[in-house]
């Protein structure tokens, strides 16, 4: 009897230290750094920590979400896919530090958004890049962030870059953060996939999206994918 007792109590501590490890305390999935949890599919809402960046969001039925630290893949699809089909982020190592982007792979076309999380301090509207002079190096830096977040933050709310080939610029202010969205143009293919950005104290959430999401689409869809993702982000 004592023998199947301990075997019970073992096996309740070990599901209870999963839970703790895979839910928030207000019953959200935890997914990120910290946690044994990498992927996610809706409908659920889940709590993200990657880097420096922590918020929640509300996943839909049949979008999936997975943490690849640094970065974090949405995308909208029947089923999970493999990795081999998901883009991925791809990082080069430059003078000044590095840079790094997205990219597609496999044979599926599926909506889907790239996350990344960076430092004000990287953004030419930062206070303390005004404050300083900028060395070529930062320069470099806060040039690649202005095309992955083509606007300017007064501290309350951005405006957009001229120049950028930008369209249906929106703000969306969300619990915590003030942010936005605009869909990139490119002169030979179209529309180019949108942008968003998000700012949280000292931190910016960026998102990149291909597949086809584009936010002029979904405004006269009933079935959005970008759009109320990125409403029911909270930090």
């Amino acid at each position: 009897m004592k023998h199947y007792i301990t075997i019970f109590v073992v096996g309740f501590l070990a599901v209870a230290c999963f839970s703790g490890d895979a839910l928030a305390d207000d019953g959200m999935m935890r997914l990120g750094v910290g946690t044994s949890t990498l992927m996610a599919d809706g409908p659920k809402s889940v709590q993200v920590r990657m880097g420096d960046c922590q918020f929640s969001m509300t996943l839909k039925k049949g979008e999936h979400i997975k943490y690849n630290d640094p970065d974090l893949i949405l995308y909208r699809a029947n089923a999970p896919l493999p990795d081999r089909e998901l883009p991925f982020l791809q990082q080069a190592q430059t003078y000044s530090g590095y840079d790094w982007w997205f990219e597609k792979r496999g044979t599926v076309n599926v909506p889907w958004i790239g996350f990344m999380c960076e430092n004000t301090s990287d953004f030419k509207w930062s206070l303390d890049n005004a404050q300083t002079d900028i060395s070529q190096e930062m320069q470099d830096i806060t040039d690649a962030n202005s095309l992955r977040c083509p606007a300017d933050f007064d501290g309350k709310q951005w405006t957009p870059l001229r120049k950028t080939g930008g369209a249906n610029f929106e703000n969306i202010d969300v619990p915590g953060a003030n942010g936005f969205v605009v869909d990139i143009k490119s002169k030979k293919n179209g529309i180019q996939g949108p942008r968003f950005c998000f700012v949280n104290g000292k931190n910016v959430l960026i998102g990149v999206s291909g597949g086809g999401a584009n936010t002029q689409g979904e405004k006269n869809s009933k079935d959005g994918f970008l759009l109320p993702l990125l409403r029911s982000i909270k930090f």
